[in-house]
């Protein structure tokens, strides 16, 4: 077994309180006329709000000035935040301002924390614009600031918020204040809140390019030096950490001792320097030292990738997981055993049909670098306009019964808020990792052009179960506001991908098989566990076949076949005066898969069962005119079901695509 070394870190609770809120005390110099806003956050959230999933909250923790802070915190990707909207009386297009924030982190490494305006344009359309931008050393209060800020011309729904650029740490924010006199200095000099030094052009040290100094870069410069790798131009700079004109060992120490949190100089100049923070006599120390890695198996291609492209793919990557089942799966396929990949989703995953959609091109991959090709089989269980209820309740007869190696689960277009959706998708995630193969599960995230997915609930369960969750909304997200993507690059329509925003996703597949057979995670077995994101006691729902649906009268309801991909189906006769289909089945609950639609004349089913009535409405909101699935009834242990459904409005219609059974 490899030899694990961990971070110690001597600190105390009482010296978190000091290190982070014990500044130097001072009287305010803000004078009312100097200021149009001010946020001191000692009474409350001074009107900040939340900006996508983050929480935010005052806190007594930590705090520049008085004795309490705004806390930012559940940020799940990284453009969520506090966001302060200002008054367009006050605050004019075409203007100059003068803003200052305080902020800071403490996630263990210095981090980006950047202050930005959004606004909509005469054209109504939503832009973002940088006001300031610093790194943020670990537990030091930090000053954003720009006294000749020019707000944009034409610019309305004015909104200041704070967020990371890069990461999704929590952080803190204090004394805000945007002034029309420019800085108004009401955050004087103390030694225990330094500003942080502006970000150079070669960040000696960050070989991998994405602003930040980590283990990644050590590894990097360790292969390099092993001639597993090649630098280019910049690299080679950047890696020269010594400032001797050479890439050596000198270099590798020197990093070493950096991420150590000894006070080296990197380069030429001090870049991002570790800080021991101090107050009076009592001292924060932070010692760690560098974890081993797995070894290499094959050169890596990403090594050679422009850094925006490969930055982009780092972003999708919402968490790693464990990863002992896929990195078996990849090796199984290596040997040229026989390995299945199935997908299952929406219409983004079904592709019709097309060689070009997202899932072929990735079983492509996959099977062109770990198979040998004929060993490899490929399953798209994509079917357009459903959610993941439906997913859950078909997923048996569609991808389970063939046993698949990996199995890449995408809904997040098609879920909703309710908890028959979080449930719903949780019980697919556990139903698929609960298979007697032990198959590689992952989540795949994708984003609306107008920003709907439903990320935070599906990334709970992704948290929950420690497995792997590929986010396009955080990777495309990042990429639009930094310029680096355009939505026509990505997008045909509202929600799906064109075949140029397929390959972006197989891409970012592509690249978690490579970077997941490399992790430290991959020799750690992998248990489910036995809590819950949501609830996942409807991992064991399936369509039964009618063999399984004792007594059955079907009364108003004839048999329809129309759905093809759905085993059974029964449509009601309105001219058949509403008698009631009837059966007995066991199990612990009863899940209806119908026809559903928007402004239809769908109407609403009444099922009964062991004499409790749920409703169970055709027209549902945001539907498409494919299948939707919803609980009927529930009960805690096993036994007999003895169910009734007729129609409500003996005039309306209903289409019934399969009988749903909790085992």
């Amino acid at each position: 077994m490899r030899n694990k070394k961990h971070m110690v870190i001597i600190l105390s609770s009482a010296l978190l309180i000091s290190a982070f809120s014990s500044v130097t005390q001072y009287e305010s110099a803000v004078n009312a006329e100097d200021y149009l806003f001010y946020s001191s956050f000692e009474s409350g959230n001074d009107e900040w709000t939340a900006r996508g999933s983050a929480k935010v909250e005052e806190s007594t923790k930590a705090y520049f000035k008085g004795k309490q802070s705004l806390f930012i915190s559940d940020r799940t990707s990284s453009w969520h935040g506090a966001s302060y909207s200002l008054d367009s009386s006050d605050f004019k297009s075409g203007s100059a301002y003068s803003f200052d924030a305080m902020v800071m982190q403490d996630s263990g490494k210095s981090e980006e924390i950047v202050l930005k305006l959004q606004y909509k344009d005469s054209s109504e359309t939503t832009k973002y614009s940088l006001i300031a931008s610093s790194v943020v050393p670990d537990g030091e209060w930090t000053k954003l600031s720009n006294s000749e800020y020019i707000i944009p011309e034409d610019a309305t729904d004015i909104q200041l918020y704070v967020e990371t650029p890069e990461n999704l740490i929590d952080f803190y924010l204090d004394e805000v204040y945007g002034s029309a006199n420019g800085s108004i200095n009401t955050t004087p000099e103390v030694t225990t809140a330094t500003t942080a030094p502006s970000v150079p052009a070669i960040i000696y040290g960050d070989i991998d390019g994405n602003k930040l100094i980590d283990i990644t870069d050590l590894t990097y410069l360790s292969l390099y030096l092993l001639n597993s790798q090649d630098f280019d131009e910049e690299q080679m700079k950047k890696a020269d950490v010594t400032g001797n004109g050479t890439v050596d060992l000198a270099d590798l120490a020197t990093l070493k001792q950096y991420l150590m949190k000894d006070k080296v100089i990197l380069g030429p100049e001090i870049v991002i320097p570790p800080v021991t923070t101090t107050q009076s006599s009592v001292t924060t120390t932070v010692t760690t030292s560098v974890s081993s890695t797995k070894p290499i198996q094959e050169p890596d291609p990403d090594e050679k990738l422009d850094p925006k492209q490969l930055s982009f793919f780092k972003n999708s990557i919402y968490q790693m997981g464990n990863t002992e089942r896929i990195c078996n799966k990849i090796t199984q396929a290596k040997k040229g055993e026989k390995t299945t990949i199935a997908f299952i989703g929406g219409s983004i995953t079904e592709g019709n049909g097309l060689e070009t959609c997202y899932a072929k091109r990735s079983y492509n991959y996959f099977a062109s670098t770990y198979g040998t090709g004929s060993n490899v089989k490929y399953i798209n269980a994509g079917l357009s306009g459903t959610s993941s209820v439906v997913g859950l309740m078909r997923a048996q007869k569609d991808i389970l019964d063939a046993k698949p190696d990996v199995i890449f689960i995408e809904f997040s277009v098609n879920d909703h808020p309710e908890d028959i959706y979080k449930k719903g998708f949780e019980a697919l995630v556990k139903k698929c990792l609960s298979q007697d193969n032990d198959p590689a599960v992952v989540i795949i995230i994708t984003r609306a052009k107008g920003g709907y997915s439903m990320q935070t609930q599906m990334a709970d369960v992704g948290k929950n179960y420690n497995i792997p969750v590929i986010s396009m909304d955080n990777a495309l997200t990042q990429a639009f506001k930094t310029g680096y993507l355009q939505p026509g690059d990505y997008y045909s329509d509202e929600y799906h991908p064109h075949p140029s925003g397929c390959a972006l996703i197989s891409d970012c597949i592509s690249y978690f098989f490579r970077q997941a057979y490399r992790t430290k995670d991959s020799t750690t077995p992998y248990v489910i566990p036995s809590t819950s994101a949501y609830g996942s006691e409807y991992s064991t729902a399936s369509i039964i076949p009618v063999s399984e649906l004792e007594k059955l009268e079907t009364g108003s309801f004839s048999n329809d076949s129309s759905y093809s991909r759905f085993a059974y189906g029964w449509k009601y006769n309105k001219n058949s005066g509403n008698k009631p289909m009837t059966f007995s089945t066991t199990g612990k609950g009863i899940f209806m898969v119908f026809k559903s639609n928007q402004n239809s004349s769908l109407g609403v089913l009444n099922v009964t069962v062991n004499g409790k009535t749920a409703s169970i409405s055709g027209n549902r909101n945001y539907a498409w005119g494919g299948a939707d699935a919803d609980i009927a009834y529930i009960q805690n242990e096993t036994g007999t079901l003895n169910v009734s459904m007729s129609m409500k409005d003996a005039n309306s219609d209903f289409n019934i695509y399969g009988i749903g059974v909790v085992k």
